[in-house]
């Protein structure tokens, strides 16, 4: 149902009151029109019918201190463009606040540290490597270190890819745990994670 223009005093004082239907007739002979104008400001859809919706919902949310000195699509209107530039705003603070995060984690960044902790690990990993038994050592290093696949390898060493999965699982097992019992290692880990 909509309102003609003589009859919306009537239905702005229901909906004052709390009137549902009154709101409900309200929302349907202003809603495309507000959609328009909010469309108009956006360029987006999705985002014209977010802040259409939110109008409505601060209208009824509102509804008790509603003036009636001025038309009610005036006042429909300037909620609508008062939603909209506080979105801009809100939007804008938000892209500053990702610029400075960006910014300082820039400032963070310590290169020279980095390469540090990359060798000291590269040290330990190795070390770890060489603790391996013969065969299981050659495995990981050509299916983790040089990326061959299982085929690859199974065809190079003439075992099958069942021992190899067996050979990288076990390996990795050995690896994380030398690598944890190095006090040193669980350092650089916790520096990595925590360093930015």
């Amino acid at each position: 149902m909509e309102i003609d223009f003589d009859h919306e005093l009537e239905f702005v004082k229901r909906l004052q009151s709390g009137d549902q239907l009154a709101f409900e007739a309200l929302y349907h002979t202003y809603s495309k029109e507000i959609y328009r104008k909010i469309i108009k400001m956006v360029k987006d859809v999705t985002l014209a019918e977010e802040l259409t919706q939110d109008v409505f919902v601060k209208i009824w949310n509102k509804r008790e201190v509603i003036t009636t000195e001025k038309p009610f699509r005036y006042y429909l209107l300037t909620l609508a463009t008062n939603l909209v530039n506080d979105f801009y705003r809100k939007a804008a603070r938000e892209r500053r606040l990702q610029d400075e995060i960006i910014a300082a984690s820039t400032e963070l960044y310590n290169p020279t540290e980095d390469q540090i902790y990359y060798k000291e690990s590269k040290e330990i990993m190795d070390a770890a490597i060489d603790s391996l038994p013969a065969q299981q050592k050659l495995v990981f290093q050509l299916c983790k270190i040089e990326g061959k696949t299982y085929e690859e390898v199974s065809n190079m060493l003439g075992i099958s890819t069942s021992t190899i999965s067996n050979h990288i699982v076990k390996g990795t097992k050995t690896i994380k745990l030398y690598f944890f019992s190095q006090k040193k290692g669980f350092l650089l880990l916790a520096m990595c994670l925590f360093h930015r």
